[in-house]
């Protein structure tokens, strides 16, 4: 089976580097393919999902915008964040519940901050009362 080599970088890490024989791509333009013997080409890349296909099966990785650039047998693909599809979504629920905590915690803070300001007030109060007599 014909393949090219996919090499699929963040700043922070090298998501795949392997062989694959097709690949979808998001560009502005709409859904762009890769088969092996692919012309040399630049595309810009737009949030979404990279799907290819190794010999395993089809993997899906979330992207955020980058550049693809094709070159002979190898396909680079830059981006600013990328993860696989199940790993996606366990980011996006973590995220939720860390932003869920932050809420409660501010519930929290402002409830505290509401009985810690009356208990001032009714401190203040009596010593404003014994300090006149």
């Amino acid at each position: 089976m014909s393949a090219f080599t996919l090499l699929l970088l963040t700043p922070r890490e090298v998501v795949f580097e392997g062989e694959v024989t097709s690949l979808v791509l998001p560009t502005a333009d709409g859904a762009i393919g890769f088969l092996p013997g692919r012309e040399r080409t630049t595309l810009e890349v737009i949030p979404g999902d990279v799907k290819f296909r190794t010999e395993e099966g089809e993997v899906t990785v979330e992207t955020g915008g980058g550049i693809a650039e094709m070159t002979g047998k190898t396909l680079t693909i830059l981006c600013g964040a990328a993860y696989r599809k199940e790993e996606a979504e366990k980011k996006k629920t973590e995220r939720a519940s860390e932003l869920e905590e932050e809420r409660r915690r501010q519930e929290q803070s402002l409830a505290e901050y509401k009985i810690n300001r009356a208990a001032l007030i009714r401190a203040f109060d009596k010593l404003r009362r014994t300090s006149s007599k």
